[in-house]
């Protein structure tokens, strides 16, 4: 990442610096994702970064709002294009909405690994971050999904998985292969962020999920 240095005028940072405040962000999901909540401190971030540590605490206050504010950037544009697809898809039958959902599901886990990395980190515990991700961030995007199982199982369209399970096994599914990009890598030599990888991800998946879950025989 490249910014221009900022002048450390004390006060109120400039509009030069305000500017900036987007790639900033950008920029520090990944060192997040990178080190995680506890190995990234706003001293050596604003060196890294080229601005006045006093940007951050004017704007953010803290490590933990500044770690807010990266995911609610990231989290909001991801609710976004699924509010657009389910707008647009609203007429489609319920399966076939389910495998639009999943593909752009691979389409975001693609464009935005460092927050899958990240709910990876914090998901696991009890805790103020992972609290505020689940109930702010990751509940909206999930329920895009759920609405849709739950009433094509009602319609005896799915196999009748519990929730919790079912939307483990479609969600990682997709995300696993992407979290996963430098054994991937290594183990089969693909880039999994390779365009033509990332379409056949998609692709395969949607046709393993629903082999799997749709109820032939009703």
């Amino acid at each position: 990442m490249e910014l221009k240095q900022a002048k450390r005028n004390p006060g109120r940072p400039n509009d030069n610096q305000s500017a900036d405040l987007e790639l900033i962000l950008r920029y520090a999901i990944k060192e997040f994702a990178k080190c995680g909540f506890g190995g990234v401190s706003i001293n050596a971030l604003s060196k890294k970064v080229g601005v006045a540590d006093s940007l951050f605490h004017y704007h953010f206050g803290s490590k933990l709002e500044l770690w807010k504010s990266c995911l609610s950037l990231i989290g909001r544009e991801i609710e976004h294009k699924f509010d657009d697809l389910n707008k647009i898809s609203s007429g489609l039958n319920g399966i076939d909405r389910l495998k639009m959902f999943n593909k752009q599901l691979v389409y975001i886990s693609a464009q935005y690994p460092e927050f899958q990395q990240i709910v990876v980190q914090e998901v696991f515990s009890n805790s103020e971050r992972s609290n505020w991700l689940i109930n702010d961030l990751l509940k909206p995007i999930y329920r895009y999904f759920e609405e849709i199982l739950v009433q094509e199982q009602s319609l005896c369209n799915l196999k009748k998985i519990p929730t919790a399970n079912l939307m483990s096994f479609i969600i990682g599914s997709i995300t696993t292969l992407f979290s996963r990009s430098y054994l991937m890598h290594k183990l089969y030599g693909i880039n999994v962020f390779d365009e033509e990888e990332v379409e056949n991800h998609a692709e395969l998946l949607n046709e393993l999920i629903f082999n799997g879950l749709l109820l032939t025989n009703k």
